[in-house]
């Protein structure tokens, strides 16, 4: 018989299933195309054909006289409307040291087309087969000028423009490292390694292609958008302020399931935009549907990385230094990451798990006549640790070196740790060498041989691959709020801004409320993904669990005798269906929160503690009785935000594992002090 409370059984750490799935696997999930239709008008988005056209003239006469077809927009029309432009983050500098300059990324193309699938036109008509149909009778008289698609192509001399204010096509370069010391230390290498690397580009293909519902609230006036968003919060700002210039509380975005993002679902998309444009245009429901196509040639695109890599080695396989030179295409247009991909975020793990002090990394972003390039399956992380582990692979080949032996010569040590690279970024933790011990024997490394022999008597090739990899997660946003709401009916509501799409986010946030506040997991429930009861930074970079979870965990701190007041008086407003709301403090280092305490009588708690706690000792009941009231139990957790994490934390001495209390309580297995 498990004598456990519900909390404990279910609680964090717990294996259960998921809380979303039997909804999602029953045709129960809410999906934007699962929406009614409602009266809604369709809109289809016209798009260029061509790489690099001036746009001569549009001609939409005859689409207009079709049947259903309500209006049809182009450039022209959102420029005579006022309305703005797609922002990207113009921080960085072009090699003259002059600021970045980009063309500016409207909803639809106004008089130059950059890219093949840039939308040029919309039309919004009863059904969406008439809205396709009346966009095939629309006649654009275009003049066709030379591209480049290519971004190694498009820094070379008298490669066509992209835009007439960067000729050379270059948005903007980084430099890292010390690049005389690096030449010195290969003048006098003992092994030379060069490599030419290609991360090519990739088309997003998520489960479910984007989708965008929009309309006008009757009673308020406002405007209300169905979208698939990873970041709600920001789709709104840049829809309200960027796109339409209105107030951002006049907006609000309602982000239902999500059929798969991996980042290609972040921020605002052109289609977006001209759904909420029309829908305020003509007072109507408003709803798109993007197919296959529309994600091939308009959704955000991945990599598009080409890399010279190399490496100056001593006779014992050493690195002495490590050079990089990259170009990352950007597209036509700069989304919000397609500078910082290339140029920041890939640098920071250029190194990965190595100790290789003496670097310089040289990387341009560079504009290409192709569709645009930001966050996608990594954001430039896989791309850059390809690069050093393919060089340690032929460094071992030549040299004559086993490659685990290479790497281990290289590896961090754990003596070395906490670890600084050569572009700044800590590592607080890793045994990278026992790791590797551990994946040789669990793949029965030195079996390889027999295996591949009896696959050659078959026919077959037989191969092996080795690397380490690890990843800079939480896109230096350490700031995300939560709220908890408690209903009359005895309900506890949490309300956040970051946003599922798969992740399982609803079964692990409920478990941390359960286990914070002491209650069943099956009274609780997690709102994601509408801009009125919660906003955040969003869910990028994997950091939704490692900020957005550390914000729950921010009502299960330690406290002190006040702390434990308001945590009562706290408990008792849940039943009177009151909010409260924790925020994450600038940088995630320092938090503080006070842990609601059930609002048990002292009799029925000192039960509760003898049933669960019939094994412990006396002192240790005292301990843990003194901790649920309150006593001196405040501390300061730390978090070393935007640090590289290798999957293991430290513990203060005396700690247990959980993190939750004094060392007495490791010896009650199964429990955490503070909840009852």
């Amino acid at each position: 018989m498990n004598i456990l409370p519900g909390n404990m059984r279910f609680g964090a750490g717990q294996p259960v299933k998921r809380l979303e799935d039997q909804r999602l696997v029953t045709g129960k999930g809410h999906f934007i195309d699962d929406k009614p239709q409602d009266g809604a008008l369709w809109l289809h988005v016209l798009r260029s054909p061509h790489a690099h056209a001036n746009i001569k003239s549009i001609d939409a006469k005859t689409a207009l006289e079709m049947p259903g077809v309500k209006a049809v927009y182009t450039g022209a029309d959102l420029v005579k409307d006022d309305i703005g432009t797609l922002p990207t983050l113009a921080i960085f500098k072009r090699p003259d040291g002059s600021p970045m300059t980009v063309p500016p990324r409207r909803l639809l193309a106004h008089e130059v087309v950059r890219y093949a699938g840039e939308g040029v036109a919309a039309v919004v008509a009863t059904s969406r087969v008439l809205a396709q149909t009346a966009a095939e009778a629309i006649e654009i008289d275009y003049e066709v000028l030379p591209s480049v698609v290519d971004p190694v192509e498009a820094i070379k001399p008298g490669a066509p423009a992209v835009w007439p204010e960067a000729p050379d096509n270059i948005v903007a370069a980084m430099s890292y490292g010390d690049a005389a010391k690096v030449e010195e230390a290969f003048a006098n290498a003992a092994h030379k390694v060069s490599l030419d690397l290609v991360s090519q580009r990739l088309v997003p293909s998520a489960m479910e292609p984007r989708s965008t519902i929009a309309e006008i609230e009757k009673k308020t006036g406002r405007l209300i958008l169905h979208v698939q968003s990873q970041t709600p919060g920001s789709t709104r700002d840049l829809l309200a302020e960027s796109i339409l210039k209105r107030p951002k509380d006049s907006v609000r975005v309602l982000v239902g399931d999500i059929g798969g993002g991996f980042g290609q679902k972040t921020s605002l998309y052109p289609e977006d935009g001209i759904v909420a444009y029309a829908a305020t245009k003509l007072n109507e429901k408003i709803r798109w549907r993007g197919d296959r196509t529309d994600e091939f040639v308009g959704g955000t695109h991945g990599r598009d990385l080409t890399s010279t890599g190399e490496f100056a080695l001593d006779a014992k396989g050493r690195v002495l230094a490590y050079r990089v030179r990259s170009i990352g295409g950007t597209g036509a247009y700069s989304s919000g990451t397609a500078n910082i991909i290339p140029l920041v975020l890939g640098p920071f793990v250029q190194t990965g798990v190595y100790d290789l002090p003496l670097v310089h990394f040289e990387v341009k972003s560079v504009m290409t006549h192709t569709a645009p390039v930001g966050a996608y399956r990594g954001a430039g992380r896989p791309e850059a640790v390809f690069i050093v582990e393919r060089l340690f692979d032929a460094a071992a080949r030549q040299i004559g070196m086993d490659p685990r032996t290479i790497r281990k010569v290289n590896y961090i040590k754990p003596a070395q740790l906490p670890y600084t690279n050569a572009v700044g970024q800590v590592y607080d933790s890793g045994a990278f060498a026992h790791m590797l011990e551990r994946a040789s024997d669990l793949a029965d490394w030195n079996g390889f041989a027999a295996r591949k022999k009896a696959a050659k008597k078959k026919g077959l090739l037989y191969g092996r691959g080795l690397t380490s990899y690890i990843e800079w997660t939480g896109g230096r946003a350490h700031t995300e709020k939560v709220s908890l709401h408690a209903t009359a009916e005895g309900r506890v509501i949490l309300w956040s801004g970051t946003m599922a799409m798969g992740q399982g986010l609803a079964t692990t946030y409920t478990q941390m409320v359960a286990d914070t506040l002491g209650i069943s997991m099956d009274k609780i429930d997690v709102v994601q993904g509408d801009t009125d009861l919660a906003t955040g930074f969003g869910s990028v970079g994997s950091r939704s669990l490692f900020v957005g979870g550390t914000a729950v965990c921010g009502l299960d701190q330690r406290h002190d005798q006040q702390g434990a007041r308001q945590g009562l008086q706290f408990a008792g407003s849940l039943r009177r269906g009151h909010r409260v709301s924790r925020r994450l403090p600038h940088g995630g280092r320092h938090r503080q929160a006070h842990q609601p305490v059930r609002d048990r009588g002292q009799g029925e708690r000192r039960k509760a503690l003898g049933r669960e706690r019939g094994q412990c000792r006396r002192a240790e009941l005292a301990e843990r009785h003194a901790y649920l009231r309150g006593r001196d139990r405040s501390r300061d957790r730390r978090h070393a935000g935007g640090a590289l994490h290798h999957g293991r934390r430290r513990r203060r001495r005396g700690q247990s594992d959980a993190g939750d209390g004094a060392g007495a309580w490791r010896r009650c297995p199964g429990h955490r002090p503070g909840v009852v």
